[in-house]
């Protein structure tokens, strides 16, 4: 039987653990094959042995992709391993709640690097390979709550989330014509370890098997006409942030 992401091949950022695992997973079970990207050796191998254990196609890359050759060695690992990059979900990022008076200059420079720049310049160099492979793309950014609805204690992650979505937004217009859609995926707070459990209503916490559905969904034909959308997925967290 056919598979939504047959024939695909995948990059996924931040996966070594919680929902970048559950997302390379799921892309997996759908069939694409995988790139388990993450800071620690040990926890992308772990990953990508648990997708080949279930019967999907992974290979693992250890990289920091703040460093100046992290996000192109990122996908250089795909295109030896896999010949491709049809795929790439960014989910890397780190989360800082400090008091704003609190937040440091290494805080934000972190942050915006890790939020904002790695992701930029995962795009750029996934876009030029799909570019030159002329078959069109699918990347999908996982933003946040935060990245629509501020919330004093979490500065630098709203103004990464917030810029985070027009990058979505810009990169789509720039890459329409290549037939490379760029959407991202806003979740609210999401119940951990949860790869394996949908969330049962709005008034619940996303779990991560609902943020890695809605991925798929976007990667996948299905969505071929949607590109530049921010999509939400709050559960709960929506009626607790004062907008």
């Amino acid at each position: 039987m056919e598979k939504l992401l047959d024939g695909r091949s995948a990059i996924v950022t931040g996966s070594g653990q919680g929902l970048g695992a559950a997302l390379a997973s799921a892309l997996a079970v759908d069939g694409a094959r995988v790139l388990v990207a993450s800071r620690s050796a040990e926890k992308a191998n772990a990953t990508a042995l648990a997708i080949r254990a279930r019967g999907g196609s992974a290979a693992a890359v250890a990289a920091d992709l703040t460093a100046p050759d992290g996000p192109q060695r990122v996908v250089q690992a795909a295109l030896d391993e896999f010949g491709s990059v049809d795929i790439l979900v960014n989910n890397a990022g780190i989360y800082i709640w400090k008091k704003l008076i609190d937040v440091s200059a290494a805080d934000w420079d972190r942050t915006i690097a890790t939020n904002l720049t790695a992701p930029f310049q995962m795009i750029q160099a996934t876009a030029k390979v799909m570019i030159r492979q002329g078959r069109g793309g699918s990347i999908v950014n996982i933003a946040s709550i935060h990245g629509r609805i501020a919330e004093g204690d979490v500065v630098p992650h709203c103004a990464a989330k917030f810029g985070l979505i027009g990058l979505t937004q810009a990169v789509a217009a720039a890459l329409r014509e290549h037939d490379i859609r760029v959407n991202a995926v806003c979740p609210g707070s999401i119940e951990p370890d949860s790869a394996n459990r949908r969330g049962a209503s709005p008034r619940e916490k996303v779990t991560q098997a609902d943020i890695a559905s809605l991925t798929v969904y976007l990667a996948s034909d299905l969505a071929r006409s949607i590109t530049g959308a921010a999509m939400e997925a709050y559960g709960s967290t929506r009626a607790s942030i004062q907008a």
